[in-house]
């Protein structure tokens, strides 16, 4: 396996938990340990969705564990033909046989501090998504989905008595915390997912700024641990391609290298 296409499962892999054990009843998938050393995966292909990326990988790391069987993934649940939705992931625990549905979530989170409520304060850097709405679709649309007839005919099929179904996340995050604070108190999250900060262009166009490199990552590569062995660019180079992505509503990632020992990563917001 080649080592750019190891870094992504690694990447994922070290991601914390956005939160640990339980949060308002949904409780955190524990990932087995796995042996990097011998792993045997296949190549994630390029043409794939950011969300299909991540299930590639963390069926491809399930797969490569001891400690659990993969059962079904991405199982369509319909009623007359007609779409009800999707069950990610049906896993087998091999020391006590218990199933488990795994609901998988991979999210980049800015932290907005215009509210005092810390679970809304997470947002996507588009503003297209938010923690509490991906939250209530779970609790109100991807659990329930698992207890109507159609769903529980499928997993009968498959030997699973939905009373013995487990149901747990594994919720994944980078969180980026607002340019200038230090330190933000997370509770109830978890601040080992903060990955870097973010900025609105009118301060990103302050002095500061001007004589640092800076890298515009792929939406793939936002998964990633800054690498120092790409294409740097200037400000003014930077500037012409996010100015476009900003006009366009996307807020794009970068790194930015502050000095030689020492790589952030940075979200320019357009609103």
């Amino acid at each position: 396996m080649d080592h750019k296409n190891l870094s992504y499962y690694r990447s994922f892999f070290q991601t914390p938990p956005l939160w640990n054990g339980n949060l308002d009843g949904l409780e955190q998938f524990r990932f087995p340990k796995i042996d990097f050393g011998n792993l045997e995966t296949k190549v994630i292909p390029s043409n794939l969705r950011f969300g299909h990326k991540i299930e590639h990988i963390f069926q491809q790391l399930i797969q490569h564990s001891q400690d659990y069987k993969l059962i079904a993934h991405n199982i369509p649940i319909r009623k007359n033909k007609v779409s009800m939705g999707e069950i990610d992931f049906l896993v087998q625990n091999v020391d006590d046989e218990m199933y488990t549905h795994v609901e998988l979530t991979y999210k980049f989170y800015v932290l907005r501090q215009d509210t005092t409520i810390v679970q809304h304060q997470l947002i996507g850097p588009n503003q297209r998504d938010s923690f509490y709405a991906k939250k209530e679709k779970i609790f109100n649309h991807q659990i329930p989905l698992l207890n109507t007839p159609e769903a529980i005919s499928v997993l009968k099929e498959l030997n699973i008595d939905i009373s013995e179904l487990r149901h747990q996340v594994c919720f994944k995050c980078q969180l980026f915390i607002p340019y200038e604070v230090e330190k933000m108190d997370l509770a109830p999250f978890n601040s080992e997912c903060i990955a870097g900060r973010w900025i609105t262009l009118r301060k990103f166009r302050s002095s500061n700024f001007l004589k640092l490199k800076y890298y515009l990552p792929t939406k793939s590569e936002w998964l990633l641990e800054p690498s120092y062995e790409v294409a740097w660019l200037t400000y003014n180079e930077v500037l012409g391609f996010i100015s476009n992505r900003l006009e366009d509503g996307n807020s794009p990632m970068l790194w930015v290298k502050i000095e030689e020992s020492k790589i952030e990563k940075l979200f320019i917001v357009w609103w």
